[in-house]
């Protein structure tokens, strides 16, 4: 037998072996597609037509294809039918009308596109990756809620076979199934959101509380809200570092407890004066007035910081309307009781609102008016505050709804975060 040392040698001797060639794989190409062939898959990324049936006439609107699948409805397809349903996109829109559609309901000619606006184009230059993907869920269902989804949201992977998830109320921990769901119920022991309460107060058949919640110290819990909001809001970005924000969570008082109808978020320290970074009322609690007190809440929170600020940008369509709504009942509010000269800067100390802000509002109202002799000035005229008087008395004298008022600054029980920290640090100190 030969040595190991020449074995050794031999082998150092030899030419290294050439590294082998990986076989390139190759790209299926998929045929040109043809319309008149019914049997054919129209391919992703395909402008098209879809006609939807309106309240009383047929429409035909112009849509993108994001994604095809085989069909639901047939478990075999019959001979000579299209075999395919397609989740489209309709042009011009935003993404939560997004939709899957039979292959009946699909056009190859139609009215052509109407150009989008300035709004529409602003609106939709923010698209990230996410807002292409196809919603992995139809409908989630908190408590005895049941709410159809708007947005694809990144849960785990494997709560994707499922079409409905279901969430605990007051933990909000997920589940598949409610065999899952009832088990965990029956161990839970929350009542409440973990964090401090800071606001109670009962309004038109509702109690209300809000609680606050450091992503830091209740990060699970944290990430939960994020992914259901994920699901409603377009524009949100999903990040599972929860540490640097903190959550105001709203909720309805209950027999049970305290379970979450919305909430906003917002940074303990902000670079750009922001104070508010996501904000969502659940689909099942709209149209009560809850949108709007978590945007006052944001603003009398800035009020005890003693800054202004404004919510971070981009902002979704129903958020730039809840905004601009707020900010136009609140500058009238200020105007209307108020009989001296009052400028911008006034108005920004007053209300917590950034100047940008204020002046947008103004031109928006069409009471900021400019002369030569006085320069810029605000003007508003009586109808204007009757107009809002009005409504505001119209709101508040049906007593069958439920509503829910602006925050009560004299119920609000806060302390700014970086005051804290810094009463944190002389105890230590002083320890």
């Amino acid at each position: 037998t030969m040595p190991r040392a020449k074995k050794v040698l031999k082998r150092k001797g030899q030419k290294a072996a050439a590294p082998r060639k990986k076989k390139k794989e190759e790209k299926k190409v998929e045929p040109p597609y043809d319309p008149k062939d019914i049997k054919m898959p129209i391919p992703v990324d395909h402008s098209c037509w879809v006609e939807r049936q309106g309240a009383s006439l047929k429409h035909i609107l112009p849509v993108k294809i994001v994604e095809r699948r085989a069909r639901s409805d047939v478990k075999e397809v019959p001979e000579g039918e299209h075999a395919f349903e397609y989740y489209v996109h309709f042009e011009g829109m935003d993404r939560r009308m997004d939709t899957w559609v039979p292959f009946s309901q699909v056009r190859h000619e139609g009215p052509a596109p109407k150009p989008p606006d300035d709004a529409q184009k602003d609106h939709h230059d923010h698209h990230g990756d996410d807002v292409t993907k196809v919603r992995n869920f139809q409908e989630i269902q908190i408590g005895p809620y049941i709410m159809p989804t708007w947005y694809f949201s990144p849960f785990p992977i494997e709560y994707s076979r499922h079409d409905r998830l279901l969430f605990c109320e007051f933990c909000l921990d997920f589940f598949g199934s409610k065999i899952e769901l009832e088990r965990h119920m029956r161990k839970c022991t929350w009542t409440h959101p973990p964090g401090n309460e800071i606001y109670r107060s009962r309004e038109t058949n509702i109690d209300v509380c809000m609680f606050e919640v450091d992503g830091k110290k209740e990060e699970k819990y944290t990430q939960n809200i994020c992914y259901i909001a994920k699901l409603f809001l377009e524009h949100k970005t999903l990040s599972f570092n929860t540490h640097p924000f903190l959550f105001y969570v709203l909720c309805q008082v209950t027999p049970k407890g305290c379970v979450m109808v919305g909430y906003f978020s917002k940074e303990k320290f902000s670079e750009y004066n922001y104070n508010l970074a996501c904000i969502c009322t659940l689909p099942c609690h709209q149209k009560k007035g809850f949108g709007k007190f978590l945007i006052s809440m944001s603003y009398e929170l800035s009020k005890l910081e003693g800054r202004t600020g404004s919510p971070e940008t981009p902002i979704s369509d129903l958020g730039q309307q809840a905004y601009n709504s707020y900010w136009k009942k609140t500058l009238i509010e200020v105007l209307a009781d108020r009989s001296d000269p009052v400028t911008i800067l006034d108005l920004c100390k007053i209300t917590s609102m950034t100047q940008d802000n204020v002046t947008q509002t103004l031109k928006m109202l069409d009471i900021l008016h400019y002369d030569n002799r006085e320069g810029h000035h605000i003007a508003i005229p009586d109808s204007m505050v009757k107009r809002y008087r009005d409504k505001k008395l119209k709101i508040e004298s049906n007593k069958e709804r439920v509503y829910v008022r602006p925050c009560d600054p004299r119920k609000l029980r806060w302390y700014p975060f970086h005051a804290r920290e810094m009463n944190k640090r002389d105890r230590k100190r002083n320890e």
